[in-house]
């Protein structure tokens, strides 16, 4: 089957596309004819070794955890799923070979695709916006009501985070630069504050969660912003993250980071969000497997509007 993988840590040149053997599957697993894959910082970060503590130095190794696809084959202990069901979900990343041909599914990982959604279009969901939903309603408890600012609402995560807060009921201020204000409102932002004019905590408004996509802001300089049992969610640890985790007993503002993990009951409400078109996924490019070196490097820039998709004919 044809694939990516990569035999050493480092730039993007380390990338290959060529032939590997087609996995098999045992009783509980699904094997998926990928359609098309997404690419996802984490995927870059894991590419440059920054991850070797969790993915190890056995080479090669696959990239990529998000994927989109129909099912081939269907283990004798698996239900709920057959051959022909067109699905998308997320693998793990750090040990997933998601830029591939044929795809090793749980099915804890999957769900039926959304029908109004495309192989391209699926394939950009799983990863970025469980993360978001998980962020905001496992990490954050957000309810109806619920004010909440999302640092980063035009990347990945941020915009599927943006939807997922107003699908359910929340007021949401969105942070980021000028040349997105304007699509992070047509997202439903409810206000829109441009970084490069002004600074979050000089607000004097207060929040009930501020989850922070981009990790950019530490709890420290977030806790005065916070409402009397606010709380602060981001997407990588920090000091004041660690510290709350122990002395958090004593303050009704509580810290933490997302850790997503696979979970069929959010996904689908993730996709009935979607197949009711309370959230779309926004797409800046597409590129062939074959071109996956360039994916990378453009998502390394930082500039990504929404997600990056790769396409598996």
């Amino acid at each position: 089957m044809k694939a990516v993988f990569y035999n050493r840590y480092g730039s993007p040149d380390v990338l290959e596309v060529g032939e590997l053997e087609k996995p098999k599957i045992n009783e509980t697993e699904i094997l998926v004819r990928a359609h098309a894959s997404s690419v996802n910082p984490v995927d870059w970060k894991i590419r440059m070794g920054g991850l070797k503590i969790l993915t190890g130095n056995k080479f090669p190794k696959g990239l990529g955890g998000d994927i989109a696809g129909k099912v081939v084959e269907v283990g004798e202990g698996v239900t709920g799923f057959a051959v022909g069901n067109e699905v998308f979900g997320k693998i793990s990343g750090f040990k997933g070979n998601a830029y591939a041909e044929y795809v090793v599914a749980k099915p804890e990982d999957l769900a039926q695709k959304p029908e109004n959604l495309n192989f391209n279009e699926a394939a950009t969901i799983p990863l970025a916006a469980l993360t978001a939903y998980q962020a905001l309603v496992t990490r954050g408890e957000l309810t109806k009501g619920s004010k909440v600012l999302i640092n980063g609402c035009s990347g990945g995560v941020g915009h599927f985070g943006v939807q997922i807060a107003k699908a359910l009921g929340a007021n949401v201020t969105g942070v980021c630069s000028t040349k997105n204000v304007a699509l992070a409102k047509e997202l439903g932002a409810d206000k829109v504050i441009d970084y490069t004019k002004n600074n979050v905590t000089d607000k004097k408004e207060k929040y009930d969660l501020f989850f922070d996509v981009v990790a950019n802001q530490s709890y420290g300089k977030i806790k005065p912003i916070l409402k009397k049992k606010g709380k602060y969610v981001t997407t990588l640890p920090g000091v004041g993250v660690i510290l709350n985790s122990i002395t958090g007993l004593f303050s009704s503002k509580k810290a933490s980071m997302i850790n997503v993990k696979s979970n069929p009951q959010d996904l689908q409400l993730i996709t009935e969000m979607i197949e009711n078109g309370k959230v779309r996924p926004i797409i800046d490019k597409i590129y062939p497997l074959e071109d996956v070196r360039e994916a990378h490097r453009y998502s390394e820039t930082g500039r990504v509007v929404g997600k990056l998709a790769l396409s598996i004919k």
